[in-house]
């Protein structure tokens, strides 16, 4: 969404709105000495407010406006100071506040569709508030309309792991409401958004079962599942990474960013080095939509590829002591260049001292990899968000395998480019050479999927796909759909890894060493638009810096 000045595109109507409400002419605040007087108060109530004087009276409105929403508390301090000079403004300012406290609780889509479904009117409003949020969230007097109720009920908290009462209450309206049936998907999308943003998929479908009637595990719809389809690889969809219903995961976010600090010497006396890479991370808790970062997670000395490893064993480690007071298990999400694509990361060491193979998938319930460069270019995103949202909305989710059989490399890109870029059903890609300059190919077909907005790319980092590799795809994709490949692979892994721990001390495995060796060089890039760039100041993208 377009922003200006620091504020989306739904915050910057909302402070229009206030400045619209301060020079209405029939509250008298445009004079002279009310005006005067307005400002003493607003500056009594909000001391860090920059003194500012104009002529006009909208300049003066419009600046305050904007510098309050720019300080913590300092939209409460705008309403109460307003308040007290002009009362009639106070249903006006109360409803603008609770929008603007919404929006801060609820950042990234739009919400013009879901407010155009919630203006319209419905009986016993407030029965429905009860119902949602158990009694505890009275609806105050001034609330007429479910919009009204809702952006009440989103500045509350919910404890961990549940659904926040807004949420229950757009659940309860479209399950209850016969006034609103014709926008319960607008509803339900909503939801469907922030639960697999908040980790709360588990929670809402229980919710969402319940008030259907349906028993546990009985016939409700399950959460944004698009109809089934077929691709070169068959594929069920499904339209996002699959979240485990239970305890919400920390997400940790590293980047790896090559260092750009040019090269010392001029002409031939330029001195040749090993590229070097910045290792920076942050960490978005399960009870806060901030991203928070530590000075000792900041990149520092640049590091090499070989050095790597260590160091990001040694920020995790770090890491780990930030969330010491804290009971949930954690996510590792990974920003990569192109180059460190292939890069066996979730079997790095944990603590390298140690002596003995002791993995990051052992410690981390998800370790997803992204595209470095897809974050940051902006021109790709477009393509991106256009493909996840077509998959999202209903499109069949096609996986296509790409082979070049007897067909040049110049040939099999453009026939790849053609087939793909006239097919927005398809969201992944498997190539046939790993992504790394041994084997220009896989790079450029990975260029093929940056370019095009394909989101998922799946590849095996050390040999051309074999037909293990490509079986052991297709049935997982034909059993358990696109979707749940992540967290399959992450099983599979895991098996992997118990595996050669049997093997060396004499145990019998069930996985052979064939579909050992395809799992564990199995890697897949996981681009979820609405995951990564949405959220306002919480996006991972706002840390990868893809917001420009």
């Amino acid at each position: 969404m377009a922003a200006t000045g620091g504020f989306d595109a739904v915050q910057l109507r909302i402070l229009r709105a206030f400045v619209d409400a301060l020079e209405d002419p029939a509250v008298r605040l445009i004079n002279d000495s009310s005006r005067e007087l307005w400002r003493q108060m607003v500056h009594q109530h909000i001391p860090g407010l920059t003194a500012v004087s104009f002529t006009v009276p909208r300049q003066e409105f419009l600046s305050v406006v904007h510098n309050c929403a720019a300080l913590d508390g300092g939209m409460d301090g705008l309403v109460d100071a307003t308040c007290l000079v002009t009362p009639a403004l106070e249903p006006a300012l109360f409803l603008l506040l609770a929008e603007w406290k919404a929006r801060l609780a609820f950042p990234g889509p739009d919400w013009a569709p879901l407010r155009r479904v919630l203006e319209t009117p419905v009986s016993e409003l407030g029965a429905l508030v009860d119902r949602a949020t158990d009694g505890l969230v009275p609806l105050p007097e001034h609330c007429a309309t479910p919009w009204e109720a809702f952006v009440h009920l989103a500045d509350r908290n919910s404890r961990a792991g549940a659904l926040m009462p807004a949420m229950a209450f757009l659940e309860h309206t479209a399950a209850l409401c016969p006034e609103v049936a014709a926008g319960v998907g607008e509803l339900r999308g909503w939801n469907d958004h922030f639960a697999r943003q908040w980790h709360l998929t588990g929670p809402l479908l229980a919710l969402r079962t319940r008030l259907s009637g349906a028993p546990p595990g009985g016939s409700a719809a399950p959460v944004d599942e698009p109809p089934a389809g077929t691709a070169p690889v068959p594929a069920r969809t499904g339209a996002a990474a699959p979240v485990r219903p239970g305890r919400p995961l920390i997400r940790i976010y590293v980047k790896v960013e090559p260092d750009r600090t040019p090269q010392g010497g001029v002409g031939r006396r330029r001195v040749a080095r090993a590229q070097r890479y910045h290792v920076s991370a942050c960490v978005k808790y399960t009870d806060s939509q901030a991203l928070h970062r530590d000075p000792h997670t900041e990149p520092r000395e640049p590091v090499t590829r070989t050095q790597l490893p260590l160091t990001v064993a040694e920020l995790l480690t770090h890491m780990t002591q930030l969330r010491h007071s804290r009971a949930e298990n954690a996510a590792l999400e990974l920003f990569l260049p192109a180059e460190l694509l292939t890069e066996p990361v979730e079997w790095w060491d944990r603590d390298p001292s140690l002596g003995f193979p002791n993995s990051l998938l052992s410690r981390y319930r998800e370790i997803l990899l992204h595209s470095l460069e897809r974050v940051q270019r902006t021109r790709y995103h477009n393509a991106w968000r256009a493909r996840w949202a077509h998959w999202r909305t209903g499109g069949p989710g096609l996986v296509h395998e790409c082979d070049p059989e007897t067909l040049t490399d110049a040939e099999h890109l453009a026939l790849l480019d053609a087939k793909i870029g006239r097919d927005d059903d398809v969201v992944a890609m498997v190539l046939s050479r790993p992504p790394h300059r041994d084997t220009e190919l896989g790079l450029r077909e990975m260029g093929r999927a940056l370019d095009l907005g394909v989101p998922i790319v799946v590849y095996h980092r050390d040999d051309p796909a074999s037909e293990v590799f490509r079986s052991m795809i297709r049935e997982t994709l034909a059993n358990e759909g696109l979707a749940g490949l992540p967290e399959r692979a992450q099983q599979w892994k895991s098996d992997v890894a118990v595996r050669a721990t049997r093997t060396a001390a004499g145990g019998a495995s069930a996985v052979t060493d064939r579909d050992a060796e395809a799992i564990r060089s199995l890697s897949m890039i996981w681009d979820d638009p609405e995951l990564i760039l949405e959220g306002g100041q919480s996006a991972p993208a706002t840390f990868v810096g893809g917001t420009e």
